[in-house]
């Protein structure tokens, strides 16, 4: 038999709310702040497919399908691509903000009296 999804809700008062976010626009101020770093540095950051994905925690499909629809730019260095240190972190905020975004459409709404 299968065994059905329980469906958990949580209140958050609306400190907690604007806290959140709070946060999510300090984060993306902080990339911003990333993006203005790289584009001054004589030396920008570049890493290899494999280690992009390591550390962005993506797998190496959803790099690849980014990379066609030319949502992230890479450069070829021998048999390689290279991928720009900045656009991995905004590629890695647009992937999250769609699944945050997804959450908070269906979070139910209603209203305690």
């Amino acid at each position: 038999m299968e065994e059905k999804k329980k469906e958990a809700y949580v209140l958050i008062g609306v400190e907690r709310m604007e806290e959140l976010l709070k946060t999510q626009f300090m984060m993306s101020q902080s990339v911003l702040l990333f993006e203005y770093l790289c584009s001054q540095s004589r030396y920008p950051l570049f890493l290899s497919a494999k280690s992009a994905c390591e550390v962005l925690g993506l797998n190496p499909e959803t790099l690849e399908q980014c990379r066609r629809k030319r949502t992230i730019r890479a450069r070829v260095v021998g048999r390689q691509f290279l991928y720009n240190a900045y656009d991995l972190v905004a590629l890695s905020c647009k992937l999250n903000q769609r699944k945050i975004q997804r959450v908070l459409r269906n979070i139910p709404k209603f209203v305690v009296r």
